[in-house]
C-alpha cells in the first residue's frame, strides 16, 4: 500500500511537471552544443487535424535532423514514464486500458493547448504522445524482471550511474542560460549568433537561414516593428529595438532592408521583440 501511495504521488507530481513543459512552455533555452533552442512563448494556428501531416517531413529530413529528432523525440520520451508509472498504481492494466490512457494523455496535453491558447493542436503529436505512453507500459514487465535478477548491490550502482548522467545532461543543456551567458545558435552552413553581444557572422554568400525559408515572411513593415507571415499561417508582430541585429550573408543590414515580401529568420524574447533578424537569400538587395 505504501509503494502504491508514493508510485501515485510520484504519477501526479510528474504529471503536473509535464503539463508545466509540455502545454504551457515553461522551460528555459536549452543548448544543444553550439545550437539554441527556444521553445518558450505561444504559439497559435490552424489545427492539424491530418495524420503524418507533420511527423513526415521531419523523417524526411526536411526541417533538419536535429530539430527532427528534438520534436519527434521529446513527445515520445517524455511520455513514456506515464505508462511505466501507470502500471506501479494499477498492477493489473492490460494494453487496452493502457492504449485508452495513452490516446488520453496525448489528447489532454493538445487540448490543453488548444484552451489556454499556447499552442497548435496538432493529432500528429497525439500519436507521438500516445506511443511514449505505450512504450513505458510495455518496458515495465522487461525492467520488473531485470531488477529481479540483479543484486541489491547493482540496483544500487545502476541508480547512482543513471542519477549522474541524468544530472550531467541536464546541467549540459542548461548551463549558461541567464542574461549573463546566453546561448548561441548556428545553422547548419555555419553562421554564429551570440545573443548576449549581438555579434552575428554569416559566410559570404550564403543563406543565413538555411535554405528553410526562415522563420515568416514579412507581409508589412512600420517604424519600430514589422509583421510577418509564419509558416503556420499565423501572422506576428515583431517589435524592433536599437539592439536589434539585422543581418544578411553579405553583412550587416538595416532596418529599411526589411521590406514587404522579403523572408526572414527571427530571434525573439518572451515578449516578440527581435534581437536578431537574419534575412534569407539577400545577396541582391540594395546596399
Amino acid at each position: 500500500m505504501k509503494k502504491r501511495l508514493i508510485s501515485i504521488f510520484i504519477l501526479i507530481a510528474y504529471s503536473a511537471i509535464l503539463i508545466k513543459v509540455m502545454v504551457f512552455k515553461d522551460l528555459p533555452i536549452i543548448r544543444i552544443g553550439p545550437l539554441m533552442f527556444n521553445f518558450g512563448g505561444t504559439h497559435e494556428g490552424p489545427a492539424n487535424l491530418v495524420p503524418l501531416k507533420t511527423i513526415l517531413p521531419y523523417l524526411l529530413g526536411k526541417k533538419g535532423l536535429v530539430i527532427a529528432f528534438i520534436n519527434i523525440a521529446g513527445n515520445i520520451v517524455l511520455l513514456v514514464p506515464i505508462g511505466f508509472l501507470v502500471r506501479f498504481v494499477y498492477r493489473n492494466m492490460v494494453w487496452k486500458k493502457a492504449l485508452a490512457l495513452a490516446v488520453a494523455a496525448g489528447l489532454s496535453i493538445e487540448g490543453m493547448q488548444l484552451v489556454f491558447h499556447v499552442g497548435i493542436f496538432d493529432i500528429d503529436d497525439v500519436i507521438l504522445n500516445g506511443l511514449g505512453v505505450m512504450i513505458g507500459y510495455w518496458a515495465f514487465p522487461v525492467a520488473a524482471k531485470m531488477l529481479r535478477s540483479m543484486k541489491s548491490k547493482n540496483i544500487i550502482i545502476t541508480a547512482v550511474i543513471v542519477i549522474v548522467v541524468a544530472a550531467a545532461v541536464a546541467f549540459y543543456f542548461f548551463a549558461g542560460y541567464g542574461k549573463t551567458h546566453l546561448p548561441v545558435r548556428s545553422g547548419q552552413n555555419g553562421y554564429k549568433t551570440r545573443v548576449d553581444s549581438g555579434e552575428v557572422t554569416t559566410p559570404e554568400d550564403d543563406d543565413p537561414c538555411n535554405g528553410t525559408g526562415g522563420t515568416g515572411q514579412i507581409i508589412s513593415a512600420g517604424n519600430n516593428s514589422i509583421t510577418i507571415k509564419r509558416h503556420d499561417g499565423v501572422n506576428e508582430i515583431i517589435n524592433l529595438t536599437n539592439q536589434t541585429t539585422i543581418r544578411t550573408s553579405a553583412g550587416a543590414a538595416s532596418q529599411s532592408d526589411l521590406k514587404t515580401g522579403v523572408r526572414v529568420t527571427v530571434v525573439v524574447e518572451s515578449n516578440h521583440t527581435a534581437t536578431i533578424i537574419l534575412i534569407c537569400n539577400a545577396a541582391g538587395l540594395a546596399k
